[in-house]
């Protein structure tokens, strides 16, 4: 139980107890009643609402000498709380600011529904460092809980974008509930970063071609996409073994994609060469610094600087890898 519910039924309760002992000891009304309890605790001063008998005298001695202690009690516990309530906003705004000014290369969330929650625990679970904006501010709540970085404000809104550090940014994913949100999103983006990468989701084909049309790099087509993976699974049922491994909560297996660096310790050697293996890692593509995809790659295929690998591995093995590519020796 929250300590303000407890104040709330602490002073309730000892105003019910007065009124009913105005009530049974001089036979008064229950407004009357109520009315005498209340400027009794509250030592207003007003008067007595009717004469008091021998006994109703008592009483409010007893009343006052126990309920007045409670009562300043409940007051400066209720203040006290309305206080910290407002610290801690201030507080959690003041530590979100200096996140925010942190942030560099990371992953922008527009949208905290279903889709966009989703998408944030999935960034979470891979260390992926990434900013929600949101324009409800009840999702401040479960934001807070997980730690997770949060701009309250409209992602359409020029200004949003620039809280949430687009120019900073490494990608932005748009996951608003409207194509046309994602839109006007796509096209703010790209203005503000020419270089960023944009992904955005979309309901139709339709939808998906405008989007890319202003400048996402990558749209999912929510409708497209699961009616695509559901067809493949129908024809060869055991691959989604290969997704569970790669995509569940927990998973053991990871698949990413890891920019090669010119300091990487692996740069101008071979795949057998790299010791990508050794550690765990199996590269399944390479894209090269020209665009060149290939799949399934050469183990005498060379890494250069500037290259993409696609990495399939474990967990732990895949986030060393990211980790070292991120910062170099």
């Amino acid at each position: 139980m929250s300590q303000f519910l407890r104040i709330a039924i602490a002073l309730v309760a000892l105003t019910g107890c007065g009124t009913a002992g105005f009530m049974l000891i001089e036979g008064w009304g229950l407004l009357d009643s109520l009315y005498m309890a209340v400027i009794t605790l509250t030592t207003v001063g007003y008067g007595e609402t009717h004469p008091l008998s021998q006994g109703g005298r008592l009483f409010t001695i007893f009343y006052l000498v126990a309920g007045l202690g409670v009562f300043m009690h409940s007051v400066v516990s209720l203040g006290e709380v309305v206080v910290k309530a407002q610290l801690g906003q201030w507080l959690g705004r003041s530590k979100m600011v200096a996140t925010l000014k942190k942030m560099q290369d990371h992953f922008i969330v527009c949208g905290f529904g279903r889709f966009g929650r989703s998408l944030c625990e999935q960034l979470a679970s891979r260390g992926m460092p990434f900013v929600i904006v949101e324009s409800d501010p009840d999702v401040a709540i479960v934001c807070g809980e997980k730690n997770w970085p949060l701009v309250i404000g409209d992602a359409t809104d020029d200004a949003t974008l620039a809280a949430a550090r687009i120019d900073r940014a490494r990608g932005i994913a748009c996951t608003l509930p409207s194509d046309a949100a994602n839109l006007y999103v796509v096209m703010s983006a790209r203005l503000l970063h020419k270089d960023l990468q944009i992904l955005s989701r979309a309901t139709t084909d339709k939808d998906a071609e405008k989007l890319r049309r202003a400048g996402a790099d990558r749209v999912i087509s929510m409708y497209a996409t699961g009616a695509a993976k559901m067809a493949q699974l129908m024809a060869n049922p055991q691959v989604e073994d290969f997704f569970a491994v790669v995509t569940a909560p927990g998973k053991s297996m990871d698949l990413a994609e890891v920019a090669v660096d010119e300091r990487a310790p692996y740069v101008g050697l071979s795949l057998a060469r790299s010791g990508l293996r050794e550690r765990g890692v199996m590269v399944v593509g390479i894209r090269r610094n020209n665009g060149d995809l290939l799949v399934p790659p050469s183990p005498n295929d060379k890494i250069g600087a500037g290259d993409v690998l696609i990495a399939l591995g474990r967990v732990e093995a895949i986030q060393s890898l990211l980790k070292q590519a991120s910062s170099p020796a």
